[in-house]
């Protein structure tokens, strides 16, 4: 039996629009956070955990989220699916709703746009400092213009993941090789969509077509993820290398590709009510605690990676589950995940991933800001298990330091994402900036509307 369209107007109450997806705001900008969470926790040793005393009657005395300081590196996989679910959405309504995709050369142009000019200027600001700071000086003396000069390409090239000199002991910001696995899924995404879309040839059933095209793509990525897994991460000494190369990403987004095709079909055939509602709802409150499930085994394996790489597709899958019973979910559930703060959130997340690790690295180490004296920092020398003045100022120095670089990387995130980035943005697209018009347009706009 043949399963009409409702044609509700995507923007009407009962409508599901299938080109922006409101709760991507907030799960984008947690994902950042719980990353950050990780990366804090490595240079603090700062558990997320508290004492709930006003519970005991319950029997919770404590809440210990250390599990997710732990494993969340995982959330990773999170923001490339997210990646892949967008980049396939223009193509997912092509294959349902016969709209026709933008031109690959505007495409080209948007994901530069996009990645680029806060991408470039990472590059040109850690390259300038450590030139400043000696990290390619050699023990003889001398600056080490191979490897200096390595490390730049790769990271110019988005090539990084392939040498461990400039991946995992890069002297520029580690943190890049996201945006390099991101990249090269740019690149080939135009021949995905081209595969995946409605073809001139495909008659009557042209989306039916489309679909299993897709469903066999999504296929084909999971099988080169897992046979290059396989192949060469279960080698142990191999594992850290192969773990964050993009082949091994190949199912993350093979899921997400799948999940946004699913989307836009539910978002032409259903129709929200108050019974999906209450559903959906419940449904990504249950896949929350699944997350959780998963997070805390991860926490907990021996050996946390291999749980990582071999559980990839499962987490995925799970990850993708809630996204989509989040975005048919209530409206008051979808506001906690789309509201004005998440908004800021998650315009700022691109800047605030790519800084946030480099600034603690750099606040701890080399700038030894909050002060420390000495070969080893406070927080390799605090334990709990101790009783002390100077344990305590220890402990002082841990949660100072952790005060700074959080307010050290949202303010540069902001900075960059506002005075920066959008700004270039607004140049390379044509549109007035703050710096060329923008800005002056805002404030005599705010001062007719006081005057009248």
């Amino acid at each position: 039996m043949e399963v009409k369209p409702l044609n509700i107007d995507a923007g009407s109450k009962h409508g599901i629009d299938p080109k922006h997806i409101d709760v991507l705001d907030g799960i984008r900008a947690i994902s950042v956070i719980i990353v950050l969470i990780f990366h804090f926790w490595q240079q603090t040793w700062i558990s997320p955990s508290f004492d709930t005393p006003w519970l005991e009657w319950l029997g919770i005395s404590r809440f210990d989220y250390t599990a997710w300081a732990r494993a969340g590196y995982l959330f990773v996989d999170m923001m490339v699916l997210i990646s892949g679910f967008l980049l396939f959405l223009p193509v997912a309504r092509n294959i349902i709703y016969g709209e026709p995709l933008q031109s690959f050369k505007l495409y080209y142009k948007k994901r530069a746009i996009r990645i680029l000019p806060s991408y470039l200027l990472c590059i040109l600001v850690c390259a300038i400092l450590e030139i400043c700071e000696g990290s390619f000086i050699t023990s003889a003396g001398t600056f080490n213009y191979r490897l200096f000069f390595k490390d730049l390409l790769t990271h110019l090239t988005f090539t990084q993941t392939l040498f461990q000199d400039t991946y995992i002991a890069t002297r520029f910001n580690v943190v890049l090789w996201t945006v390099a696995i991101e990249v090269w899924f740019y690149v080939i995404f135009p021949l995905v969509a081209m595969f995946a879309s409605r073809w001139k040839s495909d008659k009557g059933g042209a989306a039916s077509s489309a679909i299993m095209r897709t469903v066999a793509l999504a296929v084909v990525f999971i099988g080169i993820s897992h046979a290059y897994i396989y192949r060469f991460a279960m080698d142990y000494e191999n594992l850290s290398m192969v773990i964050n190369q993009f082949p091994a990403f190949l199912g993350c987004y093979a899921v997400g590709i799948l999940g946004s095709l699913a989307y836009v079909a539910m978002a032409k055939y259903l129709r929200r009510s108050s019974n999906m509602s209450i559903v959906a709802t419940a449904l990504s409150l249950t896949f929350i605690f699944l997350i959780d499930y998963l997070v805390r085994d991860c926490a907990s394996s021996e050996h946390a990676q291999i749980w990582q790489i071999t559980e990839r597709l499962k987490l995925c899958t799970v990850f993708m589950c809630f996204i989509l019973s989040t975005a048919l979910s209530a409206k008051w559930y979808r506001w906690i995940f789309s509201n004005r703060f998440m908004r800021y959130l998650s315009a700022i997340s691109f800047n605030l991933y790519i800084w946030h690790q480099w600034l603690a690295v750099k606040f701890k180490y080399v700038w030894r800001i909050p002060a420390w004296t000495g070969s080893t920092p406070p927080n390799q020398l605090y334990s709990q298990a101790v009783v002390s003045a100077q344990n305590d100022s220890y402990l002082q120095w841990m949660r100072e330091y952790a005060l700074v670089i959080t307010v050290a990387s949202f303010l540069v995130a902001t900075v960059v994402t506002y005075l920066f980035e959008r700004p270039i943005a607004d140049l390379l697209n044509g549109r007035p900036s703050i710096y060329n018009g923008k800005l002056k347009a805002l404030v005599n706009k705010r001062r007719s509307k006081q005057v009248n």
